[in-house]
């Protein structure tokens, strides 16, 4: 029985040849597979945006009737001295059901440029019943929002105008 000789260059060829082809498809794949983690990420940030800035909607909602009804302390929360601050303030709040015990939003004031013309903005005192209020929600550390609204103390209550309504009674947008 007489065996047929190979030529040395064709020795191997097909091991080669496969191995080429495992490494590409083996390419392909985790390509895919990074592919669809990259939009998994991009849903997930997408959907923690929109909770955190509800997270910062709620934190005016819980702030309004705070700042609202504590208008005499104003004046000391908007000076440069944090030590004079009301045990009450910044604002924050836990959404969590139940409580976590950490801090979902922070809420502050600042004040709005109030002075006459030709008098330098004084951000330390409010000359016209109304400042800012901001809240940040700090739960989402990668997506963080921030909301800010004006509020106008009214005199009574806990009445406020703020750029959407004006008012409780939603009379109209003083704009």
């Amino acid at each position: 029985m007489t065996r047929a000789r190979r030529d040395p260059g064709e020795q191997g060829i097909a091991l080669i040849l496969v191995m080429v082809l495992v490494i590409g498809l083996t390419t392909v794949g985790l390509l895919t597979l990074y592919a669809t983690s990259g939009e998994t990420t991009s849903t997930h940030y997408g959907v923690d945006s929109k909770a955190a800035l509800y997270c910062a909607e709620a934190g005016l909602a819980k702030a309004r009737p705070i700042i609202g009804a504590n208008y005499a302390s104003w004046a000391a929360i908007l000076d440069t001295d944090p030590t004079n601050d009301p045990a009450w303030y910044p604002i924050t709040g836990d959404l969590d059901v139940p409580p976590d015990g950490q801090n979902d939003f922070i809420v502050t004031i600042r004040d709005d440029d109030d002075e006459p013309p030709g008098v330098p903005n004084d951000p330390t005192h409010d000359n016209n019943l109304s400042v800012y209020v901001v809240s940040t929600c700090v739960r989402y550390g990668e997506t963080p929002r921030q909301v800010t609204e004006l509020l106008h103390y009214q005199g009574v209550g806990n009445t406020y105008r703020s750029q959407s309504g004006n008012g409780p009674g939603n009379t109209g947008n003083s704009n």
